[in-house]
């Protein structure tokens, strides 16, 4: 990190924010007209005004995690006010109704059932839950690809020092030639000892979205289990969980749904629960009930709470409108710099394989010194990968709160720098 991007972080925490300087729009989403039926770009401008944002930079960075609409910021700190002015009294009479209000509007939104749902922190937390939890033989092999997350590969690693449980990686391409090329590769890595298939829905690298779908199918039909990590594609591709076909399903939801951080699912195909140890002791519920697998002790309620007013906000905006404009604005700045000769586009860029993300290079440039110019001469925050899986470029993760004017200005960034 460059030191006047590392001065320009320790200053703004010194001041007790990162985020000392808002845009200070006062249109609320009660006041927005959602269904309007010409959504250009001054409906979208529109929307993004429905976010307070730091005007000092430009975020193509949401894939840490995004920020909340202010509806729903404002919906979450006035729960945070209550609780705090009635803490045990919350707790102990208000907690568990609002708890199933929350899994009951998470479960419609995803398209799946109350009684598959777990409430979670994070996709970490959730896919520690099922690859630590699974009851299979220590002679069993569980397959997964080689671009799986770091936190999840440990995790399988530790399964297998711990239990013996074989893990074996399918190498697949970051650039195929279609989305059968994916489902070959990792359908005929399957052996006889095979028992469960773990595939990322979206790459957390460089947006590559894997055709889960047509995976879990095949894995189904060969008896085989399947979990998902949905951890950047919740949300943000148009596809409910319950049209995956897998049996489990993790994701994080302060990214694309853009709840409060720290809020996270776990679904589990209904008939798969007692396939599964709970993380966290738990003897209370009976073996076929999801609710075991949920024992996380005390939790910060108005950080949950806050999903509810997430999904609203997202339902009002629309699962198909949200996805094609996440791949309109990976697009506008992709169209542009693939061709230049000095840019690499590491991510593919077709129909299906990929939508708001998009991971890009500049030759002779490493990705930490390329996001620090664009962030010290540009004003413009990305994230750098440098992975030795062969994806390095920079991370650029647009979202609702991104307008066109942004991406152009990223376009003209690069193109200064590449020369």
């Amino acid at each position: 990190m460059s030191q006047s991007r590392r001065k320009f972080i320790h200053k703004s925490l010194a001041l007790g924010s990162m985020f000392p300087l808002f845009s200070m729009s006062e249109k609320r989403v009660k006041d927005f007209v959602f269904n309007s039926r010409n959504k250009d770009e001054s409906y979208w401008i529109d929307v993004a005004s429905l976010y307070k944002q730091n005007i000092k930079f430009i975020n193509l960075e949401s894939g840490y995690f995004s920020p909340s609409p202010e509806s729903v910021k404002d919906y979450w700190i006035n729960f945070v006010n209550e609780i705090n002015e009635s803490p045990s009294y919350y707790m102990r009479t208000k907690q568990t109704k609002m708890r199933e209000k929350v899994r009951e509007t998470l479960a419609n939104y995803s398209g799946v059932s109350s009684e598959e749902i777990c409430l979670t922190r994070n996709t970490t937390e959730s896919m520690n839950i099922i690859i630590q939890g699974l009851k299979i033989g220590n002679s069993d092999e569980i397959l997964r690809t080689n671009l799986e997350y770091p936190n999840i590969i440990q995790a399988l690693d530790m399964r297998e020092k711990r239990y013996g449980t074989k893990i074996r990686v399918v190498d697949v391409p970051i650039q195929p030639q279609d989305q059968n090329e994916i489902v070959e590769k990792v359908i005929g890595a399957v052996n006889d000892k095979t028992k469960v298939i773990l595939i990322s829905h979206m790459v957390f690298l460089n947006g590559q979205v894997f055709p889960v779908k047509e995976v879990c199918a095949k894995a189904k039909e060969m008896g085989l289990m399947t979990i998902v990590d949905g951890a950047h594609s919740f949300s943000h591709v148009d596809m409910d969980i319950s049209e995956i076909g897998c049996d489990f399903y993790a994701s994080s939801l302060h990214k694309w749904l853009g709840a409060p951080l720290g809020n996270g699912l776990l679904y589990v195909r209904k008939g798969m629960v007692e396939k599964l140890w709970p993380l966290y002791g738990d003897t209370q519920y009976e073996e076929d009930n999801i609710m075991k697998l949920e024992h996380l002790g005390t939790r910060p309620c108005s950080d949950q709470n806050g999903i509810i007013p997430a999904v609203e906000f997202n339902l009002k905006i629309g699962k198909k409108n949200k996805s094609q404009r996440l791949k309109f604005l990976q697009m506008r700045w992709a169209d542009v710099l693939k061709d230049h000769k000095n840019i690499i586009i590491n991510t593919p860029l077709g129909e299906g394989q990929s939508f708001g993300i998009a991971n890009v290079g500049i030759k002779n440039i490493k990705p930490g010194d390329l996001a620090d110019r664009l962030f010290d001469e540009h004003n413009i925050f990305t994230v750098p990968i440098d992975d030795e899986r062969g994806i390095r470029g920079l991370r650029v993760s647009p979202n609702l709160y991104s307008t066109v004017e942004d991406i152009d200005k990223f376009i003209d960034a690069m193109l200064k720098i590449a020369g």
